[in-house]
């Protein structure tokens, strides 16, 4: 399971530190694992339920939720400098793990 879910999370590798990166992977493992969600249902349920015929899924969304909060704190780090400090591990984990919530939550209705 865990790659599978590097698979569908390849940003879970952007975490430099190692213990913060399995903690990000196992609680991934542990939402799939515990959902009535499969990694495939992930990649095709829309993101949004309240969006009409959204064709966005889930994972294309949180994949680039993921990477625009990369690229901000970037740009926030280039026009600041030192101003500011943003540990980018905890800004890509907390990113990953915003919503796994979501895969306990979830409920399938008619398939």
């Amino acid at each position: 399971m865990r790659a599978k879910v590097l698979n569908i999370w390849p940003e879970i590798n952007w975490i430099e530190n190692k213990k913060l990166r399995e903690k990000t992977l196992d609680c991934w493992v542990y939402a799939i694992e515990n959902s009535v969600l499969t990694i495939e249902d992930l990649q095709t349920i829309p993101f949004s339920l309240l969006i009409k015929d959204c064709k966005i899924s889930f994972m294309n969304h949180k994949r680039t939720a993921v990477q625009l909060s990369v690229d901000i704190a970037k740009r926030m780090k280039e026009n600041f400098g030192d101003e500011i400090q943003i540990n980018m591990d905890f800004l890509i984990s907390g990113a990953i793990l915003i919503d796994v919530g979501k895969l306990i939550e979830y409920d399938k209705v008619n398939g």
